[in-house]
């Protein structure tokens, strides 16, 4: 009879007590911004509002849908960015932009999720998602994004 290890599978959580900590640390702070023809719910916690306000520029973030042997959902933080933003306000900014690998090779998807092309036309550029929430928790950025179920 096998053991069931909760810490280790796909929807563990690391730490029971982030679940108490999210509930004292709320996104507070909020604004609904449009990409496209979509809505996106934006929520940032105390914590990261004031890390905005501490920055000297914009921060800028990237959320990312990454195309390859699975879809994955990434947030990436910026402090300067060559493809297009939506302002949220003036220190934050957001970009949504689907990406497709340039192959399905496992190993190289977990080391550098390489891009293989921007999917700014289609299916996929309409995929946008209904809300990101970020924090700024012990010196690093965090962030995650979410779909509305239909």
């Amino acid at each position: 009879m096998s053991i069931l290890n909760l810490q280790a599978s796909y929807f563990a959580i690391d730490n029971p007590l982030r679940l108490l900590e999210r509930w004292f640390n709320r996104f507070r702070h909020r604004q609904i911004v449009r990409i496209g023809q979509r809505e996106l719910d934006v929520c940032w916690t105390d914590r990261a509002e004031a890390a905005l306000r501490a920055g000297e520029r914009p921060l800028i973030v990237e959320l990312q849908l990454y195309f390859s042997c699975v879809v994955k959902k990434r947030v990436l933080f910026h402090r300067s960015a060559d493809f297009d933003t939506t302002k949220v306000n003036d220190r934050l900014e957001l970009a949504f932009r689907p990406i497709a690998s340039a192959a399905c090779d496992p190993q190289e998807f977990a080391l550098r999720h390489p891009a293989g092309k921007n999917l700014s036309q289609g299916v996929a550029a309409r995929m946008v998602p209904k809300r990101v929430e970020i924090d700024f928790r012990q010196g690093e950025w965090e962030g995650g994004f979410h779909y509305s179920k239909a």
